[in-house]
């Protein structure tokens, strides 16, 4: 049976008040056990409870720790740890939000009659309480607890008043908490700095080193006793010094630079000068110089005597290392583990290796392995007494071995040795083995192939322009010719340079050909033909002084490989020759088959034995001396003057050659001449037809192009020539949005995309589902390298276009007109070009009325001319706007028409005139094959510049 309700307390009586004297009593008091039992003794009495406590909550509300109880004396102690079990559990949610839980008798509150939480409130003598929580952060913290041995109801104000003291009292627990902390880390910190001051202190007097503060007028404000011990002076003598006067006077630049820079804000680490004593001479210091604000804080060390011996030590090394590095034998030091500890230079030039190359590897990484059992004999010999002599063979860096002839003896823990190189002796004792021959290596770490030297850098657009001046000369020639009267002196000079004109323009067009290399497009190729073709420029490139001679065998295979990049590599090599003959020689040529067997293959790096074509060119130039050949095919290594040569040609020839499945070998001695040879593998398969290269002028079109590039910039680039150009274009920066556009159904005629792409759909990916999507679909590949995306073994994959970064407007324009362009009008192209071999020309018929397009000014008048003198009536003018209005002229009969107008291309303007006056006629005059002239009637007549007086009669003749 419950017992009666307690009477209510005063709680609500001047409860303001209570709080106001509550916190005045509190600001007074800083530990926290007082301000706990002050504030529970005062809350109990106000509330007329039996006892007011507070637990600390650690983990969880179910083994809570009550501390500074307060009680009226007749409730038993609650001080200590307990555990409240699940009666905790069921009331940690509610505690951790803050909802304060009132009960006014235990045995009837359905969260508190349970047996076992009865029995502890009965052994406690607690039958009605207050719980009031103090929750931070969402986590309980502490609970102020109010104890009553009768039942009681608890009321609203008495509640509040419970719930302001606890907040009050935990706030003033944090304050002193806090304040505590501050005076500890206060006193902490003034304990530190006295301890730092006093070893400041003690540092700065006994330190060896020279301290001192420098201001910026160059004086020390401070110094320690170290300068007096180091220099003589004293403090105040060094106060009322400018330090620059003590500086040793040739180290005054130095100082003087140094010291600006600190003004600067620039801290000077082992700096060193020299200073003077006081009692005369210098001393050595190292110098470390920190500035900051006004001040500069030094530090220096006295390295006088490091100085000293650090002279005399570099005497005695330098005689003993002009000793080392003289010696024309291989010195060495071998450690117990048998490895190199020392090598003296003369390792590069017996074996090839750099000393640093052998040092810390093991010499039997270098003894040939027919010699490595009485190699290690020999050094367990030397380990017991000097070895007289030993010979064995050292392998070469470029390949082969050397045979040396060893002293040694033991020092310590290292075998010092001394060879003699006597690999000539050897030869000349074994030439009963064949084994005469010097062998010659072409294994280098060619790690980075560059672009081989550009020797043909003549592009469409110069090449039209030279070809017009060709025309001018040409013409005026030819007008020249018409003016003679009988003089047989001025008609053969005239004949003289028009056929240097012709051999311009034959020049010309095989310039062109270099201009369109495609990087490693290998074709089975004929090299006795590709010489022939090449062989009046390889005479124009070394001159007339130059004697160059062509051996070619009759019955030479063939080979797979770029016939563009080994026409620059055979140009290369032919100026070498001549740069190395001084402009007169005999430069020899020489083609042959070789068969390779396996003991030339085991002395090389990287080649098979087999059948190979062998391309020998040979000159009788000042030859290369032996310490450069091993150097000549290292990139940007060169023996030209500065601004004659970049030192990339050998190189890029020597990767290319590797690239091809081939390699190069140089044979050379100073004063005779040099011998470089190429070896390419042979195939079986019949020759490769050249393709068609596209040197004709830029066009553009009306498809639609997609392209796709990562880099904003490029793509900006590339999209704006494209747009120029007429074509309509679509973008995206990676695999994935692109295919998203090729998906949507909008119809697209060339994808042009970067090799090296961002996402998960790479460029070889993005093209093949485009072409699944799109079967007509052209591709072309860009990038800045070649990628083993769209490469094997170093090739492009069959059917793979690839235009290499950085490209020309006119690059780009042209190879996406050649890929749009079918295989149907391909085909009908050659047909076209084969058509257009020059006929006889019949008589000259009646003057016909012309209208002249050309916008080189020259080209005009002189074309304007011969037509006159020819008998015909002209009208010239230079762009296709200006001739748009003349097409209409009453009695014009054909139009004579350039094809790279200015705005309006001479194709666009014969369309229009086709359309306007179906009538006239149209010749297309152009410095181009017609076949790459973009013009797309097959029945199309072309007069090719530079022309004859002949060619162009019979391009004016009406069609049959």
């Amino acid at each position: 049976m419950s017992s009666p309700p307690a009477p209510r307390s005063q709680a609500g009586t001047s409860g303001v008040a209570f709080l106001l004297q509550l916190e005045r009593r509190l600001r007074l008091l800083q530990d926290t056990g007082e301000i706990l039992s002050l504030s529970a003794q005062l809350l109990g009495q106000r509330l007329g409870a039996q006892q007011v406590a507070c637990f600390d909550i650690d983990q969880t509300l179910q083994c809570p720790t009550l501390q500074h109880a307060w009680s009226d004396g007749l409730a038993p102690g609650a001080a200590g740890e307990y555990f409240l079990g699940d009666y905790a559990a069921r009331l940690a949610d509610a505690l951790a939000a803050g909802q304060v839980l009132a009960v006014s008798d235990v045995a009837s509150d359905p969260r508190t009659a349970t047996p076992a939480a009865l029995a502890t409130f009965a052994r406690l003598g607690i039958r009605a309480f207050l719980n009031i929580p103090i929750a931070k952060e969402g986590r309980l913290a502490a609970l102020f607890v109010v104890h009553s041995r009768a039942a009681r109801l608890w009321h609203a104000d008495e509640i509040e008043l419970a719930v302001q003291v606890s907040e009050r009292v935990w706030s003033t627990i944090l304050r002193a908490q806090a304040e505590s902390r501050l005076r500890a880390l206060s006193a902490s910190m003034e304990m530190q700095v006295a301890e730092r001051t006093r070893e400041f202190g003690r540092t700065w007097n006994v330190s060896p080193d020279l301290l001192g503060v420098l201001n910026l007028d160059g004086y020390f404000e401070h110094s320690n006793p170290a300068w007096h011990a180091t220099l003589g002076w004293s403090v105040e003598e060094i106060r009322t010094t400018r330090f620059m006067e003590l500086v040793h006077p040739d180290d005054l630049p130095r100082t003087h630079a140094a010291w600006d820079a600190a003004q600067q804000g620039q801290p000077a680490l082992r700096f060193e000068n020299r200073y003077r004593h006081k009692l005369g001479g210098w001393h050595w210091l190292s110098w470390v110089a920190v500035p900051e604000g006004e001040k500069v804080y030094c530090s220096a060390r006295d390295i006088t005597v490091e100085k000293k011996l650090e002279a005399e030590l570099a005497a005695r090394n330098s005689e003993r290392e002009r000793l080392w590095r003289s010696a024309q034998d291989l010195m060495v030091a071998i450690d117990a583990e048998g490895c190199f500890a020392a090598v003296n230079p003369a390792s590069a030039a017996i074996l090839g290796w750099l000393p640093e190359e052998l040092l810390g590897r093991s010499l039997f990484d270098f003894v040939l392995p027919e010699d490595a059992a009485a190699t290690r004999q020999a050094l367990l010999q030397v380990g017991k007494e000097a070895m007289p002599s030993f010979e064995n063979r050292y392998r070469h860096r470029e390949g082969g071995h050397r045979w040396l002839s060893w002293v040694a003896a033991i020092e310590g823990d290292l075998i010092f040795a001394t060879g003699r190189h006597v690999t000539l002796e050897k030869e000349a004792e074994s030439t009963l083995r064949g084994m005469q021959e010097s062998l010659r290596h072409s294994e280098m770490a060619l790690l980075q192939s560059q672009k081989l030297e550009a020797l043909g850098k003549l592009t469409g657009g110069v090449a039209h322009d030279f070809n017009n001046v060709l025309q001018i000369i040409s013409g005026n020639l030819q007008l020249l010719q018409l003016t003679l009267d009988d003089d047989p002196l001025a008609a053969k000079r005239i004949a003289s340079a028009s056929a240097a004109v012709e051999r311009g323009a034959k020049l010309s067009a095989q310039l062109l050909a270099f201009a369109r290399r495609q990087p490693l497009k290998p074709l089975v190729t004929d090299l006795a033909h590709l010489l022939r073709s090449t062989e009046e420029l390889l005479r124009r490139a070394t001159g007339e002084s130059i004697e160059t001679r062509l051996l070619l065998a009759d019955d030479c295979w063939r080979a797979l490989v770029d016939p563009h990049q080994l026409e620059n590599v055979i140009l290369n090599l032919a100026i070498n020759a001549r740069d190395a003959m001084d402009g007169q020689g005999q430069l020899t040529i020489k083609l042959s088959n070789s068969v390779l067997g396996s003991d030339y293959a085991a002395r090389q790096a990287d080649v098979a034995p087999g059948d190979y074509v062998q391309l020998a060119v040979s000159d009788t130039g000042t030859g290369i001396p032996a310490e450069l050949l091993d150097k000549i095919f290292e990139p940007f290594f060169t023996t030209k003057k500065e601004g004659e040569g970049t030192g990339l040609g050998l190189s890029m020839a020597y990767g290319f050659l590797r690239q091809s499945g081939g390699h190069l070998t140089v044979d050379s001695l100073p004063g005779h001449g040099s011998t470089f040879r190429i070896y390419l593998p042979r195939s079986l398969e019949a020759e490769t037809e050249l393709p068609l290269q596209l040197n004709g002028p830029v066009l553009g079109g009306k498809e639609t192009i997609l392209v796709v590039e990562d880099d904003v910039q490029v793509q900006t680039t590339v999209v704006d020539m494209l747009r120029g150009l007429g074509y309509g274009v679509l973008r995206a920066s990676d695999g994935e949005s692109a295919l998203a556009i090729v998906g949507s159904g909008v119809p697209i005629d060339l994808l042009f995309t970067d090799v090296v792409m961002p996402g998960k759909v790479a460029s070889t990916e993005l093209a093949r589902q485009a072409r699944l999507l799109l079967p007509q679909l052209a591709v072309l590949f860009t990038s800045g390298y070649t990628q083993d995306a769209i490469m094997q073994g170093g090739r492009l994959e069959p059917g793979v276009e690839l235009l290499s970064k950085p490209y020309r407007r006119e690059d780009l324009a042209r190879r996406i007109r050649h890929l749009l362009a079918n295989g149907r009008h391909v085909t009908a192209l050659h047909q076209y070009r084969a058509q257009l071999a020059p006929q006889p020309a019949p008589a000259l018929p009646a003057g016909r009325h012309i209208l002249l397009v050309e916008d080189n000014t020259d080209a005009r008048a002189m074309t304007s001319e011969l037509l006159a003198m020819l008998g015909h009536t002209v009208l010239a003018v230079g762009t296709a706007e200006e001739a748009l209005p003349l097409l209409g002229t009453p009695g014009l009969e054909l139009l004579l028409t350039d094809i790279s107008l200015p705005q309006m291309s001479g194709v666009e303007l014969a369309e229009q005139a086709a359309r306007e006056q179906p009538q006239l006629e149209v010749v297309f005059s152009t410095g181009h094959a017609p076949a790459n002239s973009g013009v797309l009637d097959p029945a199309a007549r072309f007069l090719v510049k530079p022309f004859t007086i002949e060619q162009l009669q019979h391009a004016l003749l009406p069609p049959v």
